[in-house]
């Protein structure tokens, strides 16, 4: 049942019937618990699928195997299915809008104007630190030049030579 633009489909009638069914299912489940609680002890051997005629038990194995190639059959399909879903989905979105109302909400250019300082502070602060170890450096290389010079000569050496 295709919907018209803008207008949601009412139920159809598979709806009743799943709404029906369901309905009954818990019913019977319900009613299955409270009148089988005295008999319980006694279907409990029965239940179990070992103690099974072996046409029964094949019959439940072709069963589980049925229902083992619809659930693999419904995860193809949803495996096909489900990326046009999202990018329908993704489609009918304002991302834009979306995404303006998370910037105005976390006001991100104060954001950046704090990060960017606190940035540009220790970026300083390092330059600072690097010039303050080459002036060290200069420091002790000059230091070693000078006091070289400033050493008396040992006796019979000519300054000059």
């Amino acid at each position: 049942m295709v919907a018209a633009e803008g207008r949601r489909p009412g139920p159809a009638a598979a709806d009743l019937v799943l709404g029906g069914g369901a309905l009954a299912v818990t019913a019977l489940r319900r009613l299955a618990r409270t009148a089988l609680a005295p008999v319980r002890p006694v279907l409990a051997p029965v239940v179990r699928t070992e103690n099974w005629p072996p046409p029964l038990r094949e019959l439940a194995e072709d069963g589980q195997r049925r229902r083992e190639e619809a659930v693999a059959h419904g995860v193809r399909l949803f495996r096909r299915v489900a990326p046009a879903v999202v990018v329908t989905v993704l489609d009918e979105l304002d991302l834009a809008g979306i995404v303006r109302g998370v910037i105005e909400e976390i006001d991100l250019p104060e954001i950046i104007r704090t990060s960017t300082g606190s940035v540009a502070n220790e970026s300083v602060r390092d330059a600072r630190i690097q010039a303050m170890a080459a002036d060290d450096a200069v420091a002790r290389w000059a230091g070693r030049i000078f006091a070289a010079r400033r050493r008396p000569l040992p006796a019979g050496h000519d300054a000059a030579t």
